[in-house]
């Protein structure tokens, strides 16, 4: 396995017997075992640079070419996280019953399969026989961490369904956003639209789109951005990330919706991935229930490395 996963950036200088190469292609065969996702997403970010300049992923490398790789984690890789839920489900696991259980879902890894996705947690849950009946009752994107609730019968899928369609669970998210919050407490009431672009998916505001309501309350303001709590009415795709975007006050991290500029500038404090966790839920289903999974450390690092970054008033 290389050992880029391992130090800080490196730069190579292009020898001629590697002229010609495409960057992409020659990142796949530098980093073995690192997915092609996370390759493009770093040519995409900016990560990777040649001759200190940005690059397309179809850039050919010239003799005496200067390739900038930034240090590489793989064990973000989706395949490597699904080998661990498995492994270590009991650790993952919030609660659990007849009915359902919670897990705190580990980020960089999609909630269900689709296409071009090869691991996902439902699947990886499926392998195990104690789970091979389980459905899932609502979703987080890929890169969100937190509470996740996974049905174990159909029944409990059905019920759990309408009382999440019928926006009857109360769901709070800890994020940290671009930029300075123009109020302590902000409420966004704007509808969401899904469209399709370039065979992508996107989410706009519009008033075509479905009512989507989100609340947002200060937690600590720092020079460039802010810790912030988000409570969220109902569950529309990517409705935090667009929502808090449209205020001008981006999840940092968001490598679609958010802010290239301060994006960069906090990998200096440790962000390796959009900085949003689902940290509680609660709803009614035969009993009151209530769930929270607490910040997880790479996240927790990095608001105590922005106390060095707070505003002063």
């Amino acid at each position: 396995m290389s050992n880029f996963n391992k130090i800080s950036v490196k730069k190579i200088t292009i020898n001629p017997d590697q002229e010609g190469q495409r960057v992409d292609n020659f990142l796949r065969k530098l980093l073995p075992g690192v997915p092609n996702s996370l390759i493009y997403k770093i040519i995409r970010d900016g990560q990777v640079r040649v001759n200190s300049g940005r690059i397309k992923p179809l850039y050919r490398l010239k003799p005496k070419d200067i390739v900038r790789i930034p240090p590489v984690s793989i064990d973000c890789a989706p395949e490597i996280i699904s080998s661990n839920l498995i492994k270590n489900i009991r650790s993952n696991i919030l609660f659990e019953n007849s009915d359902f259980f919670v897990i705190n879902k580990p980020p960089g890894i999609a909630v269900h399969s689709g296409t071009k996705i090869k691991h996902d947690i439902i699947s990886s849950l499926k392998s195990l026989n104690k789970y091979k009946n389980i459905a899932l009752v609502h979703r987080l994107d890929k890169n969100t961490s937190g509470c996740l609730i996974i049905s174990k019968n159909y029944h409990t899928a059905s019920t759990l369904g309408k009382i999440f369609k019928e926006n009857n669970v109360n769901k709070q998210y800890i994020a940290l956003l671009s930029g300075q919050l123009k109020s302590k407490n902000i409420a966004i009431n704007q509808p969401l639209l899904r469209e399709r672009q370039n065979y992508k998916n996107s989410i706009t505001i519009s008033k075509e789109g479905k009512p989507s309501s989100s609340v947002l309350t200060l937690k600590h303001q720092f020079k460039s951005s802010c810790l912030v709590d988000i409570n969220i009415m109902t569950g529309r795709t990517h409705q935090i990330r667009v929502h808090s975007s449209s205020i001008g006050n981006p999840v940092c991290g968001d490598t679609k919706y958010g802010d290239v500029k301060i994006n960069k500038q906090l990998r200096l404090f440790g962000l390796k991935r959009m900085f949003l966790h689902a940290q509680k839920i609660s709803f009614f289903y035969k009993k009151n229930y209530i769930f929270e999974a607490k910040l997880p450390e790479d996240l927790s690092n990095v608001v105590k490395n922005l106390k060095y970054d707070v505003e002063e008033k």
